[in-house]
């Protein structure tokens, strides 16, 4: 696998097989933790950062991120770790504001001219 100075993968290797990253483009909740669990930690932090990289596959990055170790993140990339993970939480912060604010909004319809 080829990778920069940081030991973070380049913009061309995948850390896992493409069938993985599919599935886990696909899944949804508990499946998608299993499956990021399978994979091996360095291996998971390496794939958190390889989607870091590509803003369509941020929001992935950030779920594989919180279920990374701390440590594997600053192994791999140092004070960038600590960046990603920091990142990561305040997306799920926000993430889960947003899903709040829209389960409570109210539907209005809209009322005739004649009653």
């Amino acid at each position: 696998m080829a990778a920069n100075r940081d030991g973070i993968p380049n913009e061309t290797t995948c850390p896992v097989s493409l069938d993985l990253l599919a599935k886990l483009l696909r899944s949804d909740g508990p499946l998608k933790d299993d499956l990021i669990r399978a994979i091996a930690p360095m291996e998971r932090a390496r794939l958190a950062f390889f989607c870091y990289n590509r803003v369509h596959l941020r929001a992935l990055a950030f779920h594989i991120t919180l279920l990374c170790d701390l440590r594997e993140l600053r192994i791999l990339a140092g004070a960038k770790g600590d960046l990603l993970y920091q990142q990561a939480t305040e997306y799920g912060i926000f993430e889960d504001q947003d899903r709040v604010a829209v389960k409570h909004r109210g539907i209005t319809l809209a009322r005739s001219a004649h009653g």
